[in-house]
């Protein structure tokens, strides 16, 4: 898949599974499929495009927690970041743990931190938290409870500066 074509590419092999795709940058592909069709856009990526597991994020977004799986391909240097979500309220989607096993401590820390259940995870053990953690916490959600810390006191954020690189 050279760089002028992976869009195309990907497009051919994914088909009606794309919800959306763009390549902001010469080497990096965004792709977005349903929580449905998240194995078999990754089994085809992963073993019919060649491209590697690197690893996978969530994030607590409105509507449910993203889940972004990030493949890369050494030869071609080209980065797919493979993104879903699992709304809320329910939070499931189905695991790429069960496609691959490089997907499953991975998908059982976004399980842990976020509160996402992975459909047919072939291990869905703790792997972080502690036995005793409270069922239904989840740390990484921006609902988990804040507990105030001694000499640290949130405040108000001033507009970022006109040049600065970062997203508000």
């Amino acid at each position: 898949m050279s760089d002028n074509n992976s869009i195309d590419v990907l497009k051919e092999k994914l088909g009606e599974k794309i919800r959306d795709i763009a390549q902001p940058r010469k080497r990096r592909v965004y792709l977005i499929v349903d929580r449905n069709d998240i194995q078999d856009a990754a089994r085809i990526i992963f073993y019919d495009l060649g491209y590697r597991l690197c690893t996978a994020t969530g994030i607590d977004v409105k509507n449910g927690v993203e889940i972004i799986y990030h493949f890369y391909h050494d030869e071609k240097r080209m980065m797919v970041n493979l993104k879903t979500v699992a709304p809320k309220p329910d939070l499931v989607t189905k695991s790429v743990a069960a496609v691959f096993k490089a997907a499953e401590w991975i998908e059982r820390e976004i399980a842990e931190l976020f509160g996402v259940t992975f459909e047919g995870h072939p291990d869905p053990r703790k792997l972080l938290l502690a036995d005793d953690w409270p069922e239904g916490l989840y740390p990484l959600r921006t609902d988990y409870p804040q507990k105030k810390v001694d000499g640290f006191e949130p405040q108000d954020v001033d507009e970022p500066h006109p040049d600065a690189t970062h997203i508000l």
